[in-house]
């Protein structure tokens, strides 16, 4: 609790006065989230609500998970919010993601809360660099998770799970465990019970915080995605914007790479950063001469290039 309000007050994250929608699955680290919250919650005069996602997939279990939470929100007086998306079955991690993320932003808008408080963990970060790496991102994408992005803040990205199950387990608090989590065709956990248990055990003790302290030292020298980047002058459109392929191709590679990021993020609606691999098909297919109209498409953006015309549209 003392490291949770010394640093997250300090450098703003948990702000007197605010109000802060808690995403809360009834795992363990979102439970902790809430309980946190709920201790700091007189002494910071802050407002809370929670929002739940029952995607259905787990059927009894997620409908445990969702009685759980709102157990906890009726016994402290919470606005509980819930989504039960229909077709969830069968969608792949990201597009759940992007479900949950749009209905938070949504109630986060509808409600007047001033941000949304996620639990990713230390470990959840040590992961995410490791993902990244692997997938081939670049120095920004390489800083993984932000204690801030946006409305969203991430007020645990410093504390380990197992000081969160600890904590959990001295306050005698209940959550329940996903079982999908224990899925090793899923990248994350594969990485989680196997890769990392390697690395600690035949490389470097406490990988986890090595690879978290990384990630914080890499965001020190990359680019907020708040700010504007390299001054491209674009012209919004439906779905997407447009801007000059000379003045695109004007710019150092780097930069033409950290300005496709952020169109990315800011057309996906999305903090996830794409792929280096990703980035440069899209910068191949601008640099290409060849054709009138060169058009490449992936599951969330459309880009078209005809002349010194290029378009980004969400697909």
């Amino acid at each position: 609790m003392k490291r949770i309000q010394n640093h997250d007050v300090p450098h703003g994250l948990l702000r007197r006065d605010s109000a802060i929608l808690i995403a809360c699955s009834g795992g363990p680290d979102s439970i902790a989230l809430l309980h946190i919250l709920l201790f700091l919650r007189n002494k910071l005069r802050l407002r809370l609500g929670v929002a739940h996602v029952n995607y259905g997939i787990r059927e009894l279990d997620a409908d445990s998970d969702e009685a759980l939470v709102k157990s906890i929100c009726t016994k402290h007086e919470l606005p509980f919010h819930v989504l039960r998306p229909r077709g969830a079955r069968g969608k792949n991690e990201e597009m759940l993601r992007d479900i949950r993320y749009r209905f938070f932003d949504r109630i986060r808008k509808s409600e007047s809360f001033d941000t949304v408080a996620v639990a990713h963990t230390e470990d959840d970060q040590a992961e995410t660099v490791l993902i990244r790496l692997i997938r081939g991102s670049g120095p920004e994408g390489l800083s993984a998770m932000k204690e801030r992005n946006g409305s969203v803040i991430r007020p645990l990205l410093d504390i380990s799970k197992q000081e969160l199950l600890t904590f959990l387990h001295d306050e005698h608090i209940p959550f329940h465990e996903d079982t999908t989590n224990q899925d090793t065709t899923i990248l994350r956990n594969r990485i989680r019970f196997n890769l990392i248990p390697l690395l600690e055990r035949e490389y470097r003790a406490g990988i986890r915080t090595v690879l978290a302290r990384a990630a914080r030292l890499l965001e020190t020298g990359t680019p907020s995605s708040d700010l504007p980047q390299i001054g491209l002058q674009m012209i919004e459109m439906p779905g997407g914007y447009m801007f000059s392929r000379s003045a695109f191709l004007s710019f150092p590679k780097t930069q033409r790479a950290l300005e496709l990021r952020r169109l990315y993020r800011i057309i996906t609606r999305t903090v996830k950063n794409p792929s280096e691999s990703y980035i440069l098909e899209i910068i191949k297919l601008i640099d290409s001469t060849k054709g009138k109209v060169r058009t490449y498409r992936s599951k969330l953006l459309k880009i078209e290039a005809k002349g010194d015309r290029i378009t980004i549209i969400r697909a």
